[in-house]
């Protein structure tokens, strides 16, 4: 299962730098040279390995040859719980595959190697006039509107900061990075036109420009927390919300009459929610033309269906063990019990047990902030390799004496459970693995499975649990959203209630680092500092698999571009 993250994991932690200093001691000194290249040679390997992918992998037709018509029909794996992606229960993948087609997340166009532009649909123009104080120029093209048919203004996106800036805290929102460094936000020449003044930098300023939602939403808290709970908010694309059956679990999707852009090609998108054991033969028998495959088993499935093509490419995805330090009566606390559950898990195991059957390159993640092979990327660990030896006198360290095969201290074990969604295969191949080398090492995990539409709204959400293992969905903009997922302490996205000083500092000088070499040093300290916390552990890079029905054109398979929804369609 998936989180879409306003871009990825973090923490940090103090303790452990003790510790692994020791561990490296062991053996031998390297070099400040030495090390240089080893990450070098270990980035250089990661990116041949990830080369291997292409970055975009479907079909591409030009708008006039797609002919018009058809039905896509898509899944999900649960109805949102609040429409409003910027409110914590709204932060899901599902729901943005839900709101892509209706504008969402479209004001930037996407290259196939990741290059960014703004889309003329919603801006004329935008850009950056002066660097002390930042500041930015934008005018909105006249012609946008929202799906009720009021316009997009800059009051909107006013409306927009007050609410995510995080001033006021009676707003449930997910995020406040970016929002949080303007100083203000002006109305200039006309409702389409304005000014955009920061108190500190922010390298992704244009992230910020086009507002996501009408000012209807954001205008009070209450609004914003629980008026779109169950019902969509306006959009701003070429699709709009047709119908919802909650009860047949069924978003339709048809054309938006107050679209001002070219028309889009398909008549029509349905979502529906169907269980992950059971999409995959949903698509064998044609009920629906697009599959996410996440391992072996289903990318079997899919190959059986005769009128279907597997799309593979390289992903923003990653997949880890996130640790909650509060969790099993504090026992995860210790950063020597949770440096020893890292180095204590087989990852390489983990990813030959779910990536391995995908036919796709099993790659390690050791970074917080860029994915292997991305260009910054280094290993933040230092080394973290399978070594039961090391996790157990980490454990030996911490108190944790092994007592036949158990581990006991002061008369209790060490105990702890991994909740997993039912039915979700991929979570619990990697949960049986983590289990499997910690219990020989005389922990006593235990799984809790739970149902998939209570996983995160039960469990992960209000932090009720121990350590669960999920994937979160990267953005394009890792440097300025990464601390997001531990930083601070009660960020919509911190699951970990973990908490360190030394985060806030070195992030705030990454946002505002133009200078692309002083961007990826900051990265990296960051990413360190997570790191040594050991509340996140990273485990593989995923690719992004796609089956499609042959035929369905301009959309499938991506690592960075960005699907244009007028252009999507079925060729004869």
């Amino acid at each position: 299962m998936k989180i879409t993250s306003t871009r990825r994991l973090f923490l940090a932690g103090t303790g452990a730098v003790g510790t692994a200093a020791a561990l490296a001691a062991c053996g031998g000194q390297q070099t400040a040279e030495e090390q240089e290249q080893q990450a070098a040679e270990e980035n250089s390997k990661a990116a041949e390995e990830q080369s291997a992918l292409p970055s975009t992998a479907w079909e591409r037709m030009e708008y006039d040859e797609v002919p018009e018509g058809g039905t896509l029909r898509r899944t999900v794996s649960q109805l949102p719980n609040n429409w409003n992606s910027a409110q914590t229960d709204g932060n899901l993948a599902d729901l943005s595959e839900i709101r892509y087609p209706m504008g969402y997340d479209s004001e930037i166009i996407y290259s196939e190697a990741g290059e960014k532009s703004f889309n003329p649909d919603y801006v004329e123009s935008a850009e950056l006039t002066s660097e002390d104080p930042q500041t930015v120029v934008f005018k909105y093209n006249p012609e946008a509107k929202w799906d009720n048919g009021e316009p997009m203004v800059v009051e909107d996106l006013i409306s927009e900061w007050n609410a995510l800036k995080g001033e006021n805290t009676e707003y449930q929102i997910v995020s406040s990075v970016g929002w949080d460094q303007i100083e203000s936000i002006t109305q200039t020449d006309d409702e389409y036109s304005g000014e955009i003044v920061f108190s500190s930098p922010f390298i992704d300023w244009i992230t910020l420009v086009v507002p996501t939602v009408p000012k209807s939403v954001t205008a009070d808290p209450e609004t914003f927390n629980t008026a779109y709970a169950s019902e969509p908010t306006p959009n701003k694309g070429p699709f709009t919300v047709e119908s919802v059956d909650t009860t047949g679990g069924v978003v339709t999707l048809g054309h938006n009459e107050h679209w001002w852009g070219r028309a889009p090609k398909l008549e029509k998108i349905i979502f529906s929610v169907v269980d992950q054991t059971t999409a995959p033969q949903s698509f064998a028998n044609g009920e629906i033309d697009m599959l996410d495959i996440a391992n072996g088993d289903v990318l079997s499935q899919a190959k059986s269906r005769s009128d279907a093509d597997i799309q593979t490419t390289n992903g923003l995805t990653w997949t880890h063990l996130t640790l909650n330090v509060q969790g099993a009566d504090g026992k995860l606390d210790d950063v020597k019990v949770r440096e020893a559950i890292a180095r204590g898990i087989d990852r390489e195991a983990i990813g030959q047990a779910v990536v391995g059957p995908l036919e796709a390159p099993i790659v390690l993640a050791n970074n917080f902030v860029y994915m292997p092979g991305q260009d910054g990327y280094e290993d933040s660990f230092g080394g973290l390799e399978y070594d039961p030896e090391a996790a157990g006198a980490l454990l030996d360290e911490a108190g944790w004496v092994l007592e036949g095969d158990k581990r006991t201290k002061d008369g209790e074990t060490l105990d702890f459970s991994i909740i997993i969604p039912a039915d979700t295969k991929s979570n619990s191949d990697r949960a049986r693995q983590v289990q499997t080398n910690l219990n020989a090492l005389g922990m006593n995990v235990e799984l809790q499975t739970v149902p998939p539409d209570a996983y995160f709204d039960d469990y992960i959400l209000p932090k009720q649990f121990d350590a669960v293992t999920f994937s979160w969905v990267g953005s394009q903009y890792p440097e300025s959203t990464s601390a997001n997922l531990v930083y601070p302490v009660d960020s919509g996205q911190n699951f970990t209630n973990f908490a360190d000083d030394r985060i806030g500092p070195v992030n705030e000088q990454l946002k505002a680092a133009f200078d692309i070499e002083e961007r990826h040093q900051l990265a990296n300290e960051l990413s360190t500092i997570i790191a040594e916390s050991f509340v996140l552990i990273p485990f593989y890079a995923t690719p992004n698999i796609v089956g499609v029905k042959t035929g369905l054109v301009n959309t499938g398979a991506s690592q960075f571009e960005s699907t244009d929804w007028t252009q999507v369609g079925f060729k004869e």
